[in-house]
């Protein structure tokens, strides 16, 4: 064997990312893209920017809320 890679795409549960604030001010969260991390690497940036910035959101990102998981 010449050579191996292994590599760690986390996912979540539900199958969406998790993007948005924590319940912790100031903390926020963008994970759990599986597969589709490279290709919404830009569009997370952005989303993310948008929210550390306090700027209006670009999309609705409600669907990835970090405390959907919440009981």
């Amino acid at each position: 064997m010449l050579e191996a890679w292994a590599g760690l795409r986390p996912g979540t549960s539900d199958g969406l990312p998790i993007i948005g604030p924590t319940s912790l001010p100031g903390y926020f969260m963008a994970a759990g893209h599986y597969r589709e991390g490279i290709l919404l690497a830009p569009v997370t940036a952005q989303l993310v920017a948008q929210l550390v910035l306090g700027e209006k959101v670009a999309y609705d990102i409600s669907a990835f809320r970090p405390g959907r998981f919440a009981a």
